[in-house]
């Protein structure tokens, strides 16, 4: 297991966060999208840590600030980085379902301060279903608030 240093998490956010603002087309729209999807994401990581599907080493019961960071992050590739899948939702499904779990599986391992619960396969597979809405539902919102990519 390798323990990364969540510290250098937040200013990456926030100078990645502060680029992204430079540079997005639409800065009165945006930050409510980011708002939204953070709060959303950070929401339902909750929700997963207290039904014990997440598990936080350190004893508490919400998600670390690394965890919350990401989610940021991802709102911010969700309408730019990730249009294609504004324009395919099926894959997107997919998608969501494999990288899903697969990214926090990866995270727990390589931070070490998240566990997901046991039995493993069971937290994988609601981690895939959850995503598997999660990010076609992004998706469809993007396409909806980006008229240019219907």
């Amino acid at each position: 297991m390798i323990i990364a240093r969540p510290w250098i998490v937040v200013p990456f956010t926030l100078i990645n966060l502060l680029i992204h603002l430079t540079f997005v087309a639409n800065l009165r729209r945006e930050p409510l999208w980011l708002g939204g999807v953070f709060l959303f994401g950070v929401g339902v990581d909750s929700i997963l840590f207290h039904l014990g599907i997440l598990q936080n080493l350190s004893g508490i019961s919400w998600p670390p600030i690394w965890l919350v960071c990401l989610w940021l992050n991802f709102a911010m590739t969700l309408r730019y980085s990730l249009v294609f899948l504004q324009r395919n939702l099926w894959l997107a499904v997919l998608l969501g379902g494999f990288f899903g779990p697969f990214s926090y599986y990866t995270g727990a391992f390589l931070n070490g301060t998240v566990e997901l619960g046991q039995p493993l396969w069971q937290s994988l597979m609601i981690l895939s279903l959850i995503w598997a809405l999660i990010l076609p539902g992004f998706s469809y919102l993007a396409r909806a608030i980006n008229p240019a990519y219907r």
